[in-house]
């Protein structure tokens, strides 16, 4: 495995998703509102969900053992105010470390923020800033529902100077578009049962499709609570980042009223990933 393949390597969170809105949304007003508790909500606001993750290589580098990859932050922060209206903000952070960092010669460290609707959870705006090795780029996404429109600019920030390599308005935007986040979010306010469905309309940075997630059973998993009984929820068409394009993706949820995400496991570029929860804050 070369270092140049390092913008395809299995840690690449590019889906996803702590940092302030920056680039095309530095005149928008991002001041805390609150951090309050929602009534009726499974989770408490702000959460902290601090992950690591590990990489299984393919078949054909059956030589490799599964090993260390990074970590991962999920933080659900708090409520904020976005263009004079309430939002919610969700942080990502993505970084390498261990012996796929020392193999593949590439250090990650991806910093991703969205806005979220507080009451729909439909997205608002996202800021992705990518650090991959020589690889940097920020990405900012608004979404304009009053004009179903997309806006989306991109920026080379390894050139010198920067770059901007895409700055284009989509039309035709659906209703309501999720980030993979605030999906998740608004699962885990659902009631899970074996056979569950939800479809979501996700968003990856200019590119929109369906996402199914089915409930397909109880699992006991071990957590950093001991083991404990979790659903095991399969999803699929979830694109970019940790995910194959048209690949699937499974998650295993606390069989509790906070439906923890406490385990996922998903199909990359290069053989498979593996996330454990292992600190809730």
């Amino acid at each position: 495995m070369r270092a140049a393949k390092g913008r395809h390597w299995p840690f690449c969170l590019h889906f996803l998703p702590i940092i302030l809105l920056s680039g095309g949304f530095a005149a928008q007003n991002t001041a805390p509102v609150s951090d309050e508790l929602r009534p009726g909500s499974p989770f408490p606001i702000p959460e902290r969900l601090v992950y690591t993750v590990e990489w299984d290589p393919p078949w054909f580098l059956f030589f490799l053992p599964r090993m260390d990859a990074g970590e991962a932050e999920l933080h659900l922060t708090g409520e904020t105010e976005y263009n004079g209206k309430r939002a919610l903000k969700i942080s990502f952070k993505a970084r390498s470390s261990g012996t796929l960092v020392r193999l593949a010669g590439v250090r990650i460290d991806d910093e991703f923020t969205f806005l979220s609707d507080p009451d729909s959870f439909c997205t608002l705006a996202v800021t992705k800033k990518i650090r991959e090795g020589k690889r940097r780029k920020q990405i900012n996404v608004e979404y304009l529902p009053d004009t179903r429109q997309l806006h989306i600019r991109e920026m080379d920030e390894a050139a010198s100077p920067p770059k901007l390599t895409k700055d284009e308005i989509k039309p035709n935007l659906p209703e309501c578009v999720q980030d993979p986040f605030s999906a998740l979010y608004t699962f885990r306010k659902s009631s899970l049962k074996p056979g569950f469905v939800q479809i979501f309309t996700v968003g990856n940075d200019d590119k929109i499709k369906e996402v199914k997630s089915q409930v397909e059973r109880q699992e006991r998993i071990e957590g950093v609570a001991g083991t404990s009984l979790a659903w095991r929820v399969s999803t699929f068409a979830l694109m970019g980042g940790l995910f194959k394009e048209g690949g699937q993706f499974r998650i295993w949820f606390s069989a509790d009223e906070r439906k923890l995400p406490i385990q996922f496991e998903a199909k990359v570029y290069l053989g498979r990933a593996f996330g454990k929860l292992k600190a809730v804050q």
